[in-house]
């Protein structure tokens, strides 16, 4: 029996540092390709990724209609159902990414209300505090690390005072939180797993911390909202709010950091651009969109196949198999975008895929903008280039594609 190649290999380093040209041979070749290694079928077409978000028969999860032994999986299953990692297994139970409906839809509805237009509008003058402070604190320095001293800061600092997170906490909750996220590479290895287990039990033991305190000491913030929350006349359990306000810190500024730090790396590289964003403040806000779609801060998400008969492209997948919704590809396709590969704030797309899509559509798309905004806005301000300096670190690994460091000149 012939082993079929291995078109696509993401835990190869080379393949995470650029995984582009890649993703544009699959796009000719194989749209819908199974991975030998994985079982995942990748697919890599904007028109297919985006059509497979608002799909029915798809999910997040298989738990809400089946057990394991019922859903014969084509691939291995996520590494939380294997008993060694019970405790990422209980943080996962009611992450609201990895829900459906009816519990995605009662969960999604209570933090839906802190992510407003005006609550997110609240958030601006914090932010450009925030940034301003950073900023001249570098030009003083005469360092500036655009990751660990502006985007990490600026992210984690407006994530944790709506969930209300004390400021001493916050780099325990950073470490945590890239620990923990280890977890959804494609194929991590057991010690990245055994550490992405321990990891969710500390962070689960910390946020019932949180609880706890809150319940002694009431507040305004979003933890004190969902404790108050009823739904259908319940109220949440302490394992659905732990889960929700895990995700809630770790999504919140994940992708927010990769973002900046890509789309900052995007304009070293595009010295043109940066001078048509200085001369036309216009421009900042489809600035934003080109630099998620150039290079999304995450690179795919997994659906199920829950029922017979789903076909991508004329090619059947079955029921059981795991899908691989392939943003960075997507963002990328001739079909969808001229000349995908070229770097053009004027684009001005907002299709992009970086936030998902159907009813998980990434509900701090909002805030992960107004961040980027007041960023770029005082970077465009203050620095008439780009210059990056020796030392730029890309995170290892291929889901969470970002920057840990990345050194900035911060004056002219």
């Amino acid at each position: 029996m012939t082993v079929p190649p291995l078109l696509f290999d993401p835990t190869d380093p080379s393949v995470a540092r650029d995984p582009f040209p890649t993703y544009a041979r699959l796009r000719e070749s194989h749209p819908v390709w199974r991975s030998p290694a994985s079982g995942i079928w990748f697919l890599t077409r904007h028109a297919d990724v985006h059509a497979a978000w608002r799909d029915k028969r798809l999910g997040s999860s298989f738990t809400h209609r089946y057990t394991a032994e019922e859903f014969v999986a084509d691939g291995e299953l996520p590494p939380w159902h294997d008993a060694r990692y019970a405790d990422f297994a209980a943080f996962e139970r009611w992450d609201l990414i990895s829900l459906e409906p009816p519990d995605h839809t009662k969960l999604r509805r209570l933090v839906v209300e802190a992510f407003t237009p005006r609550a997110i509008e609240r958030q601006r003058p914090v932010a450009q505090r925030l940034v301003d402070q950073r900023l001249a604190a570098g030009r003083e320095r005469g360092t500036l690390d655009l990751v660990r001293d502006i985007a990490e800061p600026l992210s984690l600092a407006i994530i944790c005072d709506l969930i209300g997170v004390p400021p001493s906490d916050r780099s325990a909750v950073l470490a945590l939180s890239h620990d923990v996220v280890a977890m959804y590479e494609p194929q991590p290895p057991d010690a990245q797993k055994a550490r992405a287990n321990a990891a969710a039990r500390e962070f689960m033991d910390y946020t019932a911390g949180l609880i706890a305190e809150r319940r002694r000491t009431p507040a305004d913030d979003l933890l004190g909202g969902l404790l108050d929350a009823v739904i259908d006349g319940e109220r949440l359990s302490d394992e659905q709010v732990t889960s929700t306000v895990m995700l809630l810190l770790m999504a919140g500024h994940e992708a927010s950091v990769n973002a900046a730090g890509n789309g900052v790396a995007a304009f070293a590289a595009h010295p043109e651009q940066w001078d048509l964003l200085r001369s036309d403040a216009a421009l900042l806000k489809p600035a934003i969109e080109e630099t998620l779609r150039f290079d999304p801060p995450l690179q795919f998400f997994q659906r199920w196949v829950l029922e017979e008969g789903f076909e991508v492209e004329g090619t059947p997948v079955p029921r059981g198999a795991r899908v691989g919704l392939m943003i960075g590809s997507a963002n990328r396709d001739p079909r969808r975008y001229p000349e995908p590969d070229a770097f053009r704030i004027a684009r001005g797309e907002a299709s992009h895929l970086s936030f998902g899509g159907g009813i998980h559509f990434c509900l701090g798309a909002p805030l992960a903008r107004l961040e980027l905004e007041v960023l770029f806005g005082s970077l465009a301000a203050s620095l008439p280039r780009i210059e990056l300096l020796p030392g730029a670190v890309r995170r290892p690994g291929f889901q969470f594609r970002g920057y840990s460091s990345l050194p900035i000149a911060p004056t002219a």
